[in-house]
């Protein structure tokens, strides 16, 4: 799992191991900046709603032409756009799953700047597990895929049912 903008790693709260739910927040980057862009964008849009406003009354009076309206009115639909993105963005500085398993692996730490994309967690789903398994050559004849397998560990006298994958 990966946040879908830049920032620093504020918090994770989960480690490889733990359990996770659906929707639990797993970690957060430093909102500081993104309130920020969403503050500057939020100001252009009432700008741009002003303007669009005086416009409006200014071209109804036949003081100013409708090219220049329209461009008041593309400006403020521009800035809506941009503000509405900007509250979208403040919104990623949450990183959560979708689904539900355990943390197998931690890929970032607390104070680390990330860029877009990178990851920070790797969840396995919960459900259907898959193992690798190495065989020597003589135990792969006669294996073909979607075969049932019985397969046993080194340790512990537990056995577990499986299904030959890949070969």
């Amino acid at each position: 799992l990966a946040f879908r903008l830049d920032g620093k790693l504020l918090e994770r709260s989960v480690d490889a191991g733990a359990a996770v739910k659906v929707g639990q927040v797993l970690a957060r980057l430093d909102p500081a900046d993104l309130r920020l862009a969403a503050g500057q964008a939020e100001a252009q849009r009432a700008l741009a709603l002003a303007e669009a406003r005086r416009y409006r009354d200014l071209h109804a009076r036949n003081f100013v032409s409708a090219a220049a309206l329209d461009a008041k009115e593309t400006a403020l639909a521009s800035a809506e756009a941009q503000a509405g993105m900007a509250r979208n963005q403040a919104a990623y500085a949450n990183l959560s799953t979708d689904h539900a398993g355990i943390g197998a692996a931690v890929l970032a730490e607390p104070g680390q700047v990330l860029s877009a994309g990178q990851p920070v967690l790797r969840i396995a789903r919960d459900g259907e597990r898959e193992v690798a398994i190495s065989l020597p050559e003589t135990a792969v004849t006669g294996m073909k895929p979607g075969m049932e397998a019985e397969i046993s560990a080194w340790s512990g006298n537990k056995t577990y049912r499986g299904r030959l994958r890949e070969l």
